[in-house]
């Protein structure tokens, strides 16, 4: 191989390399991540080809019977000439009873269930990404939160240690100060891992093709609060939830499997002709084909299908139970979640970081103790970790109550 040819394939190799680093997403908001998932996510594609095989059964319900054409041929090896005879009988089976938009019906309404099947499956992909994208906002402030806090209580730990060379407090109270800083190090720690394993999950169902391993993405964890009541959301549920509408789709589909089973029971006509030729002689023939229906009448298809539709029946009323249930179920951890974020926000937070605050200013000038600075710290610690995760937690919760609703509550 040429040197010229070598340097043209690495050209060729790099610029390849360019286009799929440039096809790479670095940053992405929730929009950009929800976008991405209903293109991307393999579990919604596999849904996407299953309610199109499904739809495809619709051609093969309404697509006419084939003609039937048979031949004989009869003394062909007599002695004779012109004694062999030749047959050809053409026959169309014509349907009776509506047989062939009965199963256009029911065909239809078997691909209205996989159409809200489809749309429960798309719900599930975005509730995922929402809650991972969330995930990762969580873990990026519990990061952010740590490492102010580290911060701050590094620079307390100048000041002590340039006191203890002075003299002007013990080693040993430096040392728990510096003790103390592995808390703030392990809340770091923890979080930066905490931020890696929601951006894989976030990457897993957003797109894994598409997003970089080192991608960020864009926006802040915020409280958004709304005013929906539970008989609002239970008509939100009754009216959105794609399980209570494939439920009621399925409903439809047995009654039309019920009279699909019944036109079967009809009789089908098969009208035929008949050209015949014997030695010189040619003739033609008419006549019609019926199945005497007199022990099979369908009756066990048409006792089946009547099963089938109480069974529908007694799951959709089954389904109705459950998503109102899941409503409330999600309704009551969005508002123990709400509770704890109010009151972490308008009460403890602000008195933590008063006492912080004032413990620190105090020790910095002698006039606190270490025990009480250390108290301090910790105890604003825990609460700023616990506002910060329970923001997350009622973000969740309100994305798990739209599923429930099977809506969108907060834009």
């Amino acid at each position: 191989m040429s040197k010229t040819l070598m340097i043209a394939l690495y050209l060729v190799a790099l610029a390849a390399v360019d286009v799929n680093a440039q096809d790479h997403i670095t940053s992405l908001s929730l929009e950009e991540a929800i976008s991405l998932a209903m293109r991307e996510n393999f579990t919604l594609r596999a849904a996407q080809f299953d309610y199109q095989a499904t739809r495809a059964s619709e051609i093969t319900a309404g697509l006419i019977p084939n003609p039937a054409v048979s031949y004989m041929a009869e003394q062909l090896g007599e002695p004779e000439k012109n004694k062999d005879q030749h047959s050809v009988t053409i026959g169309q089976t014509i349907e009776t009873g509506g047989k062939r938009q009965r199963r256009l019906e029911s065909a239809r309404a078997a691909t209205r269930v996989a159409g809200h099947v489809l749309a429960g499956v798309q719900q599930q992909i975005v509730f995922q990404t929402k809650k991972f994208y969330t995930d990762v906002l969580t873990a990026k402030a519990a990061v952010d939160l740590a490492d102010q806090n580290l911060k701050s209580l590094g620079e307390i730990e100048q000041i002590q240690r340039l006191r203890a060379t002075k003299g002007d407090i013990s080693e040993l109270e430096l040392l728990r100060i510096q003790v103390q800083q592995f808390a703030f190090e392990r809340d770091a720690a923890d979080a930066r891992q905490a931020v890696q394993a929601a951006k894989i999950a976030l990457r897993a169902v957003a797109g894994p093709d598409r997003i970089a391993d080192d991608f960020d993405i864009i926006g802040k964890l915020d409280f958004r609060d709304f005013t929906f009541n539970k008989p609002d959301l239970y008509s939100l549920a009754r009216a959105n939830r794609p399980d209570l509408r494939s439920a009621e789709a399925a409903r439809e589909r047995a009654q039309a499997d019920i009279n699909l089973a019944r036109a079967n029971a009809w009789w089908d006509i098969t009208p035929q002709v008949e050209y015949r030729r014997d030695g010189k002689f040619h003739s033609y023939g008419i006549g019609f084909g019926f199945p005497f229906r007199i022990f099979d009448r369908n009756q066990g298809e048409i006792a089946r299908t009547l099963a089938d539709r109480r069974r529908a029946d007694a799951t959709y009323q089954a389904t109705v139970v459950q998503a109102l249930s899941e409503v409330d179920t999600a309704l009551a951890a969005m508002l123990t979640e709400r509770q704890k974020v109010t009151a972490l926000r308008d009460n403890y937070l602000p008195k933590a970081q008063r006492a912080r605050e004032t413990v620190e200013f105090a020790y910095k000038r002698g006039g606190a103790s270490l025990i009480d600075f250390l108290d301090a710290q910790r105890s604003y610690r825990e609460t700023s970790l616990e506002y910060v995760r329970s923001l997350g937690n009622y973000s969740s919760s309100v994305y798990q109550l739209e599923l429930a609703v099977g809506g969108t509550l907060i834009k």
